[in-house]
């Protein structure tokens, strides 16, 4: 007889209860391996919390090195009839005496009058050149009119706006450059240059004729003087922006905006702690503490978790201002470790020595945002760096755990064939022993 699994039906023990037993024994093992899998997934996982965390302080910081970035300019003027001011990257303070004596002018072209804007233009070609880029040319084809003209200027890849203007009895074609002024030292003249070639006989010409001349904006700042094509000056001041509205005489101020300046030391205090958080919440210990699944035991963490406190604390040397460290102007560490502001003692700070106040974090090597960063590039590195191989540490650990459930489940597998087949065969020996000893009996009552 074949062995199979009979489960009891000739000894009444139940093997599949017996084997599900033994079976069940065994995946304790696994799940045991598998809460070991977990708890270094959550390992990993919160390792990366950290690091992203932190490469995202690094990028702050990396901006967080220049005056301009953590001391914000304002500018103003005596009359923004004149002129207006805006600031941004490099500005740096100043008083200037400034007078607008031209602004710059587009240059525009006119048509000679059309009856309307279905009016024909006598086919043949536009070549039009702006300031010193190369012409364009645009075909009038057979039957083109004014309007379709327009259209094509304006699809062509010339620098101009080509409209239709309405007097009210003729239209006009008007083209004019989408910048103002020429360029520096050349003819006005030259801000467009357009030459008609007409092959056709039917339709009428455009002869476009120069109707405002390109002009380019002059100014003297504190006496010297400057040229812009635009009435958009950006170029003279660093990181300020000069509107020209009209002729005239301004002084123009850039100072500290303590307002803005506050806002940027805010955005560094929280940055700083978003990155601190994770790495203080990991080395916490409570009596609930998973070593398993947490990072609490982790040396590398709490080195890193010490010289954050250290560097950000520590005095910053060859200052030249007032300032020499965070806590002097109210950025101070409370008891947990996160960074903290006085406000009134911020306050006072911004009041006495605004300037002193970037040299903490601008000076190099020494200033917070060097140090910092010095800091974390070997934890954050992508290629070699200190998360990149505790990851990879993890990830070995894993495969190792891997590899021993799949060993316990080919385990299971055998344990489950071979003690189904030892049932099987009891069962058919028992069988067989009752049938023998039916037959004795039976002989036994002759």
């Amino acid at each position: 007889m074949a062995a199979s699994n009979i489960s009891g039906l000739v000894s009444g023990m139940d093997s599949n209860a017996i084997i599900d037993a033994m079976k069940g024994v065994k995946e304790i093992q696994i799940n045991n391996l598998k809460k070991q899998k977990a708890g270094i997934e959550s390992q990993i996982s919160k390792v990366g919390t950290i690091k992203s965390a932190m490469k995202e302080l690094s990028t702050f910081l990396e901006d967080f090195k220049t005056d301009d970035e953590v001391i914000t300019y304002t500018g103003s003027t005596s009359d923004e009839d004149v002129l207006t001011v805006s600031t941004g990257a490099g500005a740096l303070p100043g008083n200037y005496d400034i007078e607008v004596t031209q602004l710059a002018e587009i240059e525009k072209n006119r048509s000679s009058a059309f009856d309307n804007t279905t009016s024909e233009v006598t086919a043949g070609t536009l070549n039009i050149t702006v300031k010193d880029e190369d012409a364009v040319e645009i075909e009038i084809t057979e039957g083109m009119s004014m309007g379709e003209v327009a259209d094509a200027i304006n699809a062509s890849d010339a620098e101009v706006f080509a409209s239709v203007i309405n007097d009210g009895t003729n239209v006009y074609l008007q083209v004019s450059a989408k910048e103002s002024g020429h360029v520096i030292g050349e003819d006005p003249n030259s801000a467009i240059v357009i030459t008609e070639n007409y092959t056709g006989t039917d339709g009428q010409a455009l002869n476009l004729t120069q109707v405002t001349t390109a002009a380019n904006a002059t100014l003297t700042v504190d006496g010297l003087e400057v040229e812009s094509t635009s009435n958009n000056v950006s170029e003279v001041l660093e990181g300020v922006t000069l509107e020209l509205v009209e002729e005239g005489t301004v002084q123009v101020t850039v100072q500290p905006d303590k307002a803005a300046t506050r806002e940027n030391l805010e955005e560094f205090v929280s940055m700083f702690n978003e990155a601190f958080i994770p790495i203080s919440r990991e080395l916490k210990v409570t009596e609930d503490t998973d070593y398993a699944s947490s990072l609490a035991g982790d040396s590398s963490i709490k080195r890193l978790k010490l010289a954050m406190q250290t560097n950000v604390t520590k005095i910053v040397g060859g200052t030249s201002g007032t300032w020499s460290a965070l806590s002097e102007i109210g950025i101070e560490m409370d008891p947990t470790g996160k960074l903290e502001i006085d406000s009134d003692k911020l306050d006072d700070a911004l009041d006495k020595d605004i300037a002193g106040i970037a040299d903490l974090f601008t000076m190099e090597d020494t200033g917070i945002s060097d140090r910092i960063i010095d800091l974390m590039d070997p934890y954050i590195e992508d290629l070699e760096g200190t998360f990149k191989d505790k990851v990879e540490s993890f990830n070995d650990r894993i495969d190792l755990i891997d590899d021993e459930i799949d060993d316990q489940r080919w385990r299971i597998e055998k344990m489950v064939s071979r003690l189904t087949m030892q049932f099987a065969n009891m069962e058919i020996a028992v069988q067989n022993f009752n049938s023998q000893g039916g037959a004795l009996a039976g002989l036994a009552a002759v």
